[in-house]
């Protein structure tokens, strides 16, 4: 039998890219995570990257670019939207009954609507940035996986 495709769709803020830093050097720091690097290229061995990010097109891929790892995802899987709970269906279903899909996002929220419109993505909450220990939990949804980095990640993601 096939082993079925995966899809990894991770989010920039606070998950690749430390958004704290940039914000304190008045917009003009771009940097990654220090495990970033390294858990993408074991990433992008065993699946296809991709991004599923909030915010101004322009400045979310800049922030790609500035950090010299655009090259790590496929465009064909890349989502920056103004609102990505507006689009999630449309999303998911793309990759309904296809391929095996991980979603890696620093916000509950979006993990939690992620896991209401398509059941089987595998919701990966990346407990980190200036967000992480504030959000409200909910009692209609739990994690798949909560780590702390990118790196933490990788062992998780798997094909079976």
């Amino acid at each position: 039998m096939k082993r079925p495709e995966i899809i990894i769709l991770l989010d920039i803020d606070n998950t690749l890219f430390n958004t704290e830093k940039l914000k304190n050097s008045n917009l003009s720091m771009f940097e990654l995570y220090d495990e970033v690097v390294g858990a993408l290229r074991k990433l992008s061995k065993i699946s296809t990257l991709g991004i599923f990010s909030q915010g101004q097109v322009a400045f979310q891929n800049k922030k790609l670019y500035e950090t010299n790892i655009e090259h790590y995802f496929s465009e064909e899987h890349k989502y920056i939207v103004e609102n990505k709970i507006a689009i999630m269906k449309e999303v998911f279903d793309k990759y309904k009954y296809k391929v095996k899909v991980y979603f890696i996002d620093d916000w509950l929220e979006m993990l939690r609507v992620a896991k209401i419109i398509e059941p089987s993505v595998i919701t990966i909450w990346m407990k980190r940035g200036e967000y992480a220990h504030t959000q409200e939990e909910h009692s209609d949804f739990t994690p798949d996986i909560v780590v702390n980095n990118l790196a933490e990640a990788v062992p998780f993601i798997t094909p079976q």
